[in-house]
């Protein structure tokens, strides 16, 4: 919490030590992502929105140019479930001094049901989208990032991870490799000489966007908050960052509870949006 008292608000300019800095945003069509890309402009970033529906992503492009006339915007359409089609990405972006990147798309849509029962298929997808693509990605454009450094990688993240309750295993799974993958990547980058290379995990509590429609209020900021605080939270240089202060309160509040009851209670909130059962009253 303290960081936030000597966070810099200009902290971005670091990254941006080209005539022409470029950022790329994963699943930048809705909700944070897109809200990231907004906040990116403002601040003198071009930048390449990631996404898998081109109407959208062109629809955010234009949006952009209305916030940011003197920047460029470009999209890449890329179906993260197919892991192979990073090569589109990195075919958009090899030619450009790319400084950040933020890896925003993840496994987000699965059912909420015991593992027992969820459909093999529906595995393999959640490790596609959650776990391969975000390697892959990385693994892709990490020479481009070591090239323009000093460079950002931020990874999105989920309390679940920390706190990981029933019905959710492949979510918190896929969520659990990013914090813990994020976490040895900042190390390595030290140990093999390329501190420059930020490598920040970011842990998000609830956001209110369209695909979980949850309602504003303080402890569910909308997305433009919520990529607000992703940005300033860049300034803790920290590995692990949970960007916004009421959530960060709230992981005070937790290390006072049992993790069992912590379990319990979202095991209860979760039981009544089951899918295989359909919802409880």
């Amino acid at each position: 919490m303290f960081w936030r008292i000597v966070s810099r608000a200009n902290v971005m300019d670091r990254f941006r030590d080209t005539d022409e800095p470029w950022a790329l945003v994963t699943g930048a069509s809705d909700g944070i992502g897109k809200s990231l890309c907004k906040v990116l402009a403002r601040r003198g970033f071009n930048i390449i929105l990631h996404g898998r529906d081109p109407a959208k992503l062109s629809s955010c492009c234009d949006e952009l140019l209305v916030l940011a006339p003197k920047g460029k915007f470009e999209f890449v359409e890329a179906d993260a479930t197919q892991p192979a089609l990073v090569q589109n990405v990195v075919e958009t972006v090899s030619n450009k001094p790319l400084t950040v990147l933020i890896n925003n798309v993840g496994y987000t849509t699965g059912p909420v049901q015991p593992l027992l029962t969820i459909d093999p298929a529906e595995i393999q997808r959640g490790i596609d989208t959650g776990v391969t693509w975000t390697a892959q990605l990385t693994r892709a454009l990490l020479p481009l990032l070591v090239q323009h450094k000093p460079s950002l990688i931020i990874y999105l993240g989920s309390y679940a991870a920390t706190h990981p309750p029933p019905f959710i295993a492949l979510y918190t799974g896929t969520k659990g490799f990013v914090q813990t993958f994020s976490e040895s990547l900042r190390r390595e980058m030290r140990v093999i000489g390329h501190k420059e290379v930020e490598v920040q995990y970011h842990e998000v509590y609830f956001s209110a966007t369209k695909s979980n429609g949850a309602p504003e209020n303080l402890a569910t900021p909308s997305p433009d908050r919520m990529a607000e605080a992703i940005i300033s939270a860049v300034g803790s240089y920290k590995g692990h960052v949970i960007p916004y202060w009421v959530h960060e309160l709230l992981s005070w509040v937790f290390l006072l509870v049992p993790e069992w009851l912590i379990a319990r209670i979202s095991g209860t909130v979760l039981a009544k949006k089951r899918t295989d059962i359909g919802p409880s009253q």
